[in-house]
């Protein structure tokens, strides 16, 4: 096994290293110093007692001038150890001896040193090197001078002969040490080592490793301690590798699941980021949106998408726990609901509500709409339908009971309390009949008002709306319901508020309808209308003490046919439309209507109106004819001839009844195109005409005699089931079911017959400018004028009679709710 150095002993020896190699460099150099000075002194010393030995034997030598005794006296000298040279000068600095070989070396034949004393100086001397020259007098010099030199070089010599030794035994001593190092460390580090790999190998998941440390110090304790861990990690590992395992296999099943359902999925569904990247799709939007093959994960949803998707995701990337809806047209012209809701994640640090995106459903609601527009229409033509017999029931009705009071039950004078109980019986179920039938009447036109605004036939006003004086109307036209019951009304509507464009009517509707349902569930308290300015829109808000309304019942109120309460153990109050068709009325106008309310706290009804500009206003209907004047019938013979144009037997026979008893002579057509044959060939004096006849309808039919010089002056009353019978052409127009006394008053008026009526007449429109002189005939003298904003006050105030409306503004007003009121009958005048 290759041994590895250990982390720890590469650190130590290092260290040791540096340490010794500090150790050995300063002691080198303190022992060179010390030893470098300690022989320069004893070279100095020595040097100085072998000149002062020649300079006290040599006195005499030298006064004598014996050189060559002075020159063997200085050669042994010469022997000394580190005595590089010796000379003798005489007095006059000549040299008398010397030791050089072969001869003095110039720089001393030219050196005149002579003190008084020793003198020491270092010279470099060619061929020698470095050397302290020691100079002594003799006899003061007055017998000469002894120089001597010693060797400088060979101290430095000796001086790094000293530094190698030293070296050697410092690196002996180091190697021994790095030896002895090696094996404590050694001892320290394999543990330690095993413990790292032992530590590696848990790091890399084999817990199943062993480790072989027996020791009872600090690093066995260690050992025991991760073989224990290690144990319990191998355990807990086991068990989270199988819930891993298994939870793994669940969100695989999970997740298939969910791509299956994803993809399969009817709806298309779309997922948005914050930014407007797509997310997610399916097969089912690619197919609604023609996208097959394209991918668009991860790019703009304005790329591939309609505006009114955009539009959506915009609204709801706002955060808002809210959901959102809205048709779109889809790319091939079909009709899609799509569904939006935001994605919301809770921060836990600071619990806000962060956005990631949005989810949108996009459903294909193309059959559901046409099923519906079926649907409408079918509820459109039954109850239009509805309203002819309807008109045939109420009528002969009133007629049975009109002929049994003056015909019959004075012709049964009898004292029998059976008879006179039976004639009782009689006239009450005969009045049971006719307020049933009524109430069936105000059904059928609830039914009728829903199904027009489902399917886009409404025609809305456009106009300015003071919504003060619709609040204030709306009060005052409800002022019997809530009076009545001793309920304090109230009206806060802020200054300067805003005016509005929009059907005025319509929501005035609104108004009256959430102040009626108040009234209703409301025994005693307040009912507080309200009307505040707030951003682009007007809130509205409808306040009550009631009984409240329950949260399940909140989610169904604003259904078709929905009530609060179990309709089933209670008896209906209404129809369940009233809701429905406010809720029509305010999304039309831009708006939202909701409902605030608990049980036995009351309710609060608010919807809003956008503020916004002025449409394009209706266009008034106008007429092609006049009223036409006939003189006043004297007898049958000579009576006025009206034609019955009408495909409902029953009808007939209604109306010819009716004209009949006021003594018309009567000539009936079944549909349109056997009107207009016998207009043409008996020319009567008028004509009520139906508008839905087989083969021709009334409107063509009309049409039609306007063309033909000979028919065109004749007086057309149309009798219709539906309220647009003013735009037929006609000269004025009824609705079903008919009134029969309103419809004779009519017929009078049409005739200019100078029969008085027996009723109120009211005309919408200023006294100054009367709409037709000729209602000076048929009311003389109780023609009551009233401006079309004041009309629904007056009614309030218990108007009962005929209302006559010029047809330039009958297109401004809610016909419909003025035929519906009991004791008021419609009459459309139309432009001269």
């Amino acid at each position: 096994m290759k041994m590895r150095m250990s982390k720890i002993f590469q650190t130590t020896l290092l260290l040791n290293f540096v340490l010794f190699g500090v150790i050995s460099i300063s002691m080198s150099l303190v022992s060179a110093l010390t030893l470098y000075n300690h022989m320069t002194d004893e070279y100095v010393s020595k040097g100085k007692a072998i000149a002062s030995s020649i300079a006290s034997s040599s006195v005499e030598i030298l006064l004598n001038r014996d050189s060559s005794t002075i020159q063997s006296m200085i050669d042994q000298f010469k022997a000394i150890d580190g005595a590089a040279y010796v000379y003798v000068q005489d007095e006059n600095g000549d040299i008398i001896s010397h030791t050089f070989v072969p001869c003095v070396p110039e720089i001393l034949k030219h050196s005149h040193s002579h003190p008084n004393e020793f003198s020491i100086r270092e010279i470099d001397l060619p061929g020698f090197g470095e050397v302290i020259d020691i100079t002594k007098p003799i006899l003061a010099g007055m017998a000469g001078y002894v120089h001597v030199g010693m060797d400088k070089e060979l101290i430095t010599k000796y001086v790094w002969i000293a530094i190698a030794k030293l070296q050697g035994v410092m690196f002996f001593i180091f190697w021994g040490s790095v030896f002895l190092l090696y094996i404590i460390v050694n001892r320290i580090s394999e543990p330690l080592n095993k413990l790292t790999e032992y530590a590696r190998k848990l790091s890399d998941h084999d817990f199943s490793a062993s480790i072989e440390i027996t020791s009872k110090d600090e690093i066995g304790l260690l050992a025991g301690t991760m073989q224990n861990m290690a144990s319990e990690l191998t355990t807990l590992i086991s068990g989270l590798e199988r819930a891993v395992t298994n939870a793994t296999s669940e969100l695989q099943d999970t997740l298939t699941y969910m791509e299956v359902i994803i993809d399969n999925l009817a709806d298309g569904l779309l997922v948005i980021d914050i930014s407007g990247k797509i997310s997610l799709t399916n097969p089912a939007l690619a197919e609604l949106f023609g996208l097959e093959g394209q991918d668009v994960i991860g790019k703009d949803v304005k790329y591939f998408f309609t505006d009114e998707m955009k539009q959506l995701f915009d609204l709801v990337k706002g955060c808002k726990q809210e959901v959102y809806s809205s048709e779109i047209i889809l790319p091939n012209r079909m009709i899609a609901k799509a569904v939006a809701t935001p994605i919301n994640k809770i921060d836990c640090e600071d619990d806000t509500t962060l956005c990631l995106g949005a989810v949108i459903l996009v459903r294909d609601i193309t059959y559901e709409k046409e099923v519906d527009n079926l649907k409408t229409d079918f509820i459109s033509t039954v109850s239009h339908e509805l309203r002819t017999p309807m008109t045939s029931i109420l009528g002969f009705a009133k007629i049975i009971s009109k002929k049994l009071e003056k015909t019959v039950f004075p012709h049964c004078q009898t004292t029998e309390i059976k008879a006179q109980r039976a004639m009782t019986q009689i006239q009450d179920n005969i009045g049971i009949i006719v307020s049933e039938g009524e109430r069936l009447t105000e059904l059928i036109n609830d039914v009728l008002d829903i199904a027009k605004m489902e399917s886009g036939k409404v025609d809305w006003k456009n106009a300015p709306v003071d919504m003060k004086e619709v609040l204030n109307v709306s009060s005052q036209t409800t002022n019997p319901l809530w009076h009545n019951k001793n309920i304090i009304m109230q009206i806060d509507v802020d200054e300067n508020l805003p005016v509005i464009f929009g059907d005025r009517d319509r929501i005035m509707q609104v108004m009256v309808n959430l102040i009626s349902n108040a009234v209703k569930f409301t025994n005693s308290g307040s009912i507080t209308c309200s009307a505040h300015g707030r951003d682009d829109e007007i809130l509205i808000s409808v306040s009550d003490t009631g009984s409240g309304i329950s949260q399940n019942d909140q989610k169904k109120i604003f259904e078709r046919f929905k009530q609060v309460g179990d309709t089933l153990t209670g008896k209906p109050k209404g129809t369940g439309l009233g809701l429905p068709i406010c809720k029509q009325i305010v999304e039309h106008h831009n708006g939202r209507i909701w409902v605030d309310s608990k049980l036995g706290e009351g309710s609060s009804f608010h919807f809003t109106l956008a503020i916004g500009a002025p449409e394009a206003d209706v266009t008034p209907i106008t007429t092609l004819s006049k009223i036409n004047t006939v003189g006043r019938r004297s007898n049958m013979k000579g009576s006025p001839l009206i034609l019955v144009a009408d495909d409902d037997p029953a009808l007939n026979e209604f109306l010819s009844q009716i004209l009949e008893d006021e003594g018309y002579r009567i000539i009936s057509a079944a549909d349109g195109i056997e009107a207009v044959e016998m207009a043409r060939k008996q020319l009567p004096q008028l004509i009520t005409m139906d508008l839905k006849m087989p083969r021709m309808d009334g409107a063509e039919a009309i049409r039609q005699l306007r063309m033909t010089p000979a028919t065109r002056h004749i007086p057309v009353i149309v009798i219709s089931a539906l309220a647009e019978g003013q735009k037929a052409g006609g000269d004025a127009a009824l609705i079903k079911p008919i009134d029969d006394k309103r419809l004779i008053d009519t017929i009078h008026g049409m005739l200019h017959e100078d029969l008085i009526m027996t009723d109120p007449c009211m005309v919408l429109g200023k006294a100054e400018v009367p709409p037709v002189t000729n209602l000076l005939v048929i009311c003389p003298g109780k023609i009551n004028y009233c401006v079309p904003s004041e009309l629904w006050i007056r009614i309030e105030q218990g108007f009962k009679g005929t209302l006559f409306v010029p047809a330039e503004i009958s297109t401004t007003l809610d016909l419909d709710k003025i035929s519906r009121t009991p004791g008021v009958q419609l009459v459309i005048i139309p432009d001269n």
